[in-house]
């Protein structure tokens, strides 16, 4: 399906262009939102007691991997934006890049934490405040790998079923209706186009990430 996108959407420079435009005025309306809700919290004198995520439910391709839309595991689609502000917020921390990996399931526990609440044990995420909140470098006890998966949407030869295990510098994908693997180096394969399934000499990186990849998919289940 994302491949159909692609062709209805971005095949040729003059529908690119078209779409990417219509893309950024949708972004330009959400940007003068978001500033008209800050400046409302300014007016009431509650910014300073608020806490505010911006972010959203998945990534997007527009044309990268011959693609459009979302729904696979490649860094487009499952890299979405994250922006905090917090009253809480260390001083070093204010206006900076972070790359740790934070997830969707980490937004319930943050809330709550914020709110002076537990976590439910039933819940998956942990609470990123931390990562924030404290001064100097919070992120070494965090999070180094996640688990993906994205099941059949409709069937699936529309949108067939994916998995991964998300590293820093290394990605493993299993499509498993077509039990097909792939193996990306993301430190120098940002746009993944080189995929290392084959590769001899990351045999036993890929031995090792197939059994990790099997663990994580267990807890997940």
């Amino acid at each position: 399906e994302g491949r159909n996108r692609y062709f209805w959407r971005f095949d040729t420079p003059e529908k690119h262009q078209k779409m990417m435009k219509n893309y950024y005025r949708l972004i330009s309306e959400i940007d003068e939102t978001s500033g008209k809700i800050v400046k409302e919290l300014d007016d009431q004198g509650v910014l300073d007691e608020t806490l505010i995520i911006f972010t959203t439910d998945n990534g997007f391709f527009h044309a990268e991997h011959g693609l459009a839309d979302k729904w696979y595991p490649y860094q487009e689609s499952i890299r979405v934006p994250l922006i905090v502000r917090d009253p809480r917020m260390a001083k070093d921390k204010i206006g900076k890049l972070n790359d740790d990996f934070t997830l969707s399931i980490d937004l319930a526990p943050t809330i709550l934490g914020a709110a002076g609440l537990p976590t439910p044990d039933v819940m998956h995420g942990q609470d990123f405040s931390p990562l924030y909140t404290e001064e100097g470098d919070s992120g070494s006890s965090w999070r180094q790998e996640f688990f993906y998966e994205h099941p059949v949407h409709l069937k699936e030869s529309i949108i067939p079923a994916s998995e991964a295990l998300v590293r820093k510098d290394h990605k493993y994908i299993l499509w498993p209706n077509y039990d097909v693997e792939q193996l990306f180096d993301l430190k120098n394969d940002t746009y993944e186009l080189n995929d290392l399934i084959e590769s001899t000499s990351h045999k036993e990186l890929l031995t090792e990430m197939r059994t990790r990849f099997n663990e994580l998919k267990k807890i997940a289940k």
